[in-house]
């Protein structure tokens, strides 16, 4: 598929509910598209149920799908074994693996990709398809599982940064999330950053996140050494807050004439300048108390 290509063959048999007897097979030879596939095997589907349900059988063979008609049709019935001329290969023997063994190499098996999204689900909390992400690359399982490890918190937070932003990085490199230049422990202090308020989320997804990939630096450091943490202080951002309330006289009476959603568009103008550092709640509750006394 990644020539832009696809020759596909479905092997179609169905059997009555509560049966255990497969009825007789039918193949469908040749489909060129998923769409093409998908088509087919609806088609097929519904031919055999009906033959069952009417008491017909269905006959061993070849059939051909028909792009037009979205139908199949029968191609050759040559289909039994001895069709085929199958002949022993000399050089394989016949192998009967000792039972015993085979314990011992179904006891080995690591944890399989479908018993480890089962656990993520029910353990961790996340969504299939999240689960399903995740556990579609070894590195990627094990390195949010690590990060889930360091932790401690809410596991779906973890998987966020995987999903997303890493996400998004890595495409542009043409890599997997866990691949994208941050490691485990990275992805744990980006989060602490956040849950601790000494960084917004939009500040940790994007400066500090960005200045990680390019430099492999601690999150930590890069916002000791950029100055990018989150202003909490109420006596830092007054005169911020005051300054906007005084630039927009036209929002401040819409505020006050009942429109009360405009006042996100002077938190905006205060994030704005404080180059997304000021911290959201704290703007909100100064913008209040402003527009309250005036």
């Amino acid at each position: 598929m990644e020539q832009g290509s696809l020759r596909c063959d479905a092997n179609v048999s169905v059997r009555p509910s509560g049966s255990d007897r497969l009825g007789t097979k039918a193949e469908v030879k040749n489909m060129n598209s998923i769409r093409s596939v998908q088509r087919a095997l609806d088609h097929e589907i519904r031919r055999q149920v009906e033959l069952v349900s009417s008491g017909q059988s269905v006959a061993q063979e070849t059939r051909h799908f028909d792009e037009a008609t979205g139908t199949t049709s029968t191609l050759r019935s040559k289909e039994y074994a001895f069709d085929y001329r199958y002949f022993p290969e000399p050089d394989l023997v016949p192998l009967a693996p000792d039972g015993a063994w085979v314990d011992r190499v179904r006891d080995g098996l690591p944890e399989l990709p479908a018993q480890r999204r089962r656990r993520l689900s029910e353990a961790h909390g996340l969504s299939d398809i999240d689960a399903r992400t995740i556990t579609s690359s070894k590195g990627l399982a094990d390195a949010y599982e690590a990060a889930a490890a360091a932790y401690g918190g809410d596991p779906k937070s973890m998987a966020r940064w995987y999903l997303g932003e890493l996400s998004a990085i890595a495409n542009d490199k043409g890599a997997e999330p866990h691949e994208a230049g941050v490691s485990p422990q990275q992805v744990v202090e980006l989060q602490q950053l956040v849950d601790s308020g000494q960084v917004s989320i939009s500040i940790a997804k994007g400066k500090v996140l960005r200045r990680v990939v390019e430099t492999g630096t601690s999150p930590h450091d890069v916002v000791a050494e950029q100055g990018l943490a989150q202003i909490s202080e109420s006596s830092e951002l007054a005169a911020v807050v005051e300054e906007v309330i005084s630039s927009n006289p036209d929002i401040v009476e819409q505020i006050r004439n009942g429109k009360t959603g405009a006042i996100n568009a002077l938190k905006g103008q205060v994030m704005k300048r404080t180059q997304g550092r000021a911290n959201p709640e704290v703007v909100g509750n100064l913008l209040a108390e402003r527009l309250a006394s005036s």
